[in-house]
């Protein structure tokens, strides 16, 4: 059985920090095959779209533009555009959603409308003649989930791997204009503004500013925070730091946690395992603080200060106070 595999990109949801991420891993895992994405967009943002699906590999393109799209688009209406595209097509398929909150709520509401098998959150995947290997993070990260099936369809979330993605060269590209009907009274969600002492989104933040295991206790994490504060930023943390209850789940970043993609990730205290830095995407410029000189994040880290995080931390904060 020939599987195709297909990248769905959701545009216009501000959540999604790396909406190609998906297109990207469609692609290496479509290796010498030809790996197809789905855009859903609205009309006068397909073009752009469509060209860096391209650059991300994809060698089948299909626009789907609804300009009834609300702003932000709601999942019910990605909901409805999708399974209106997909539900006819009886084909073996592996359908991959962005990683994150949003591609995972889609593909778990999508798994019912296809009558798919849920893969998950998936770290890797391999094809087998008809069958599928997916390779999941289990128990934080600590233990590694394989499943294996032969189910025609199968949806997955999956987030840009590490290698940069080859270009699709002369992509076939269709368009598939839709127009999903709701019905006037059909209940929308309510957006409100977030409360002012509500902490910033980290998969959504352009700076995090992050802790881990070094930093000893809650009281540096209040440093961080009061930093976070003045720069506009996020505050992240480690499994450990998050396992030790000096940081929420929701604030985890890697492998088992959120996946960010900042302009500036601040790394404070980090070893730099690679259940984390999987966390991080590769764009992302990482600056680090570490008493440790031996400490893989100072590999990977552009900026680099060997210090104890309890010197550094509050002549930062002194500084920018004082402009």
């Amino acid at each position: 059985m020939m599987r195709r595999i297909v990248a769905v990109v959701l545009l216009g949801e501000p959540a999604l920090t790396d909406p190609f991420g998906a297109v990207a891993a469609a692609a290496e895992l479509a290796g010498s095959g030809r790996a197809e994405a789905i855009l859903l967009a609205r009309p006068e943002d397909a073009e752009a779209a469509a060209a860096q699906a391209a650059r991300e590999g994809a060698a089948e393109i299909t626009l789907v533009t609804d300009s009834g799209l609300s702003d932000p688009p709601q999942p019910e209406h990605w909901l409805e555009l999708l399974a209106g595209l997909l539900a006819e097509d009886a084909r073996g398929m592996l359908l991959l959603l962005p990683g994150g909150a949003v591609g995972e709520e889609l593909a778990a509401r999508l798994t019912m409308r296809l009558d798919a098998v849920p893969l998950g959150r998936c770290g890797r995947i391999v094809e087998d003649g008809a069958r599928l290997i997916a390779h999941r993070a289990a128990y934080g990260g600590r233990a590694e989930l394989v499943l294996e099936t032969g189910a025609p369809r199968c949806i997955a979330t999956m987030r840009r791997p590490a290698a940069p993605p080859k270009p699709a060269a002369d992509p076939v590209i269709r368009r598939a204009d839709l127009a999903i009907p709701f019905a006037a009274d059909a209940p929308r969600p309510e957006v409100l503004p977030a409360a002012a002492d509500r902490p910033k989104r980290v998969d959504a933040a352009r700076i995090v500013v992050s802790g881990g295991r070094g930093m000893g206790g809650p009281e540096g994490f209040a440093l961080l925070r009061e930093l976070a504060d003045m720069l506009g930023a996020a505050t992240g943390a480690s499994l450990p730091a998050v396992d030790a209850g000096w940081a929420s789940v929701s604030q985890q970043v890697g492998q088992s946690g959120a996946f960010v993609a900042p302009d500036l990730y601040l790394a404070v205290g980090m070893s730099g395992t690679p259940q984390h830095l999987a966390g991080i995407a590769p764009h992302s410029r990482i600056a680090a603080i570490n008493s440790d000189p031996e400490a893989d994040i100072f590999r990977v880290a552009e900026v680099g200060l060997l210090a104890p995080w309890q010197e550094v931390l509050p002549r930062l904060i002194a500084t920018l106070r004082d402009g």
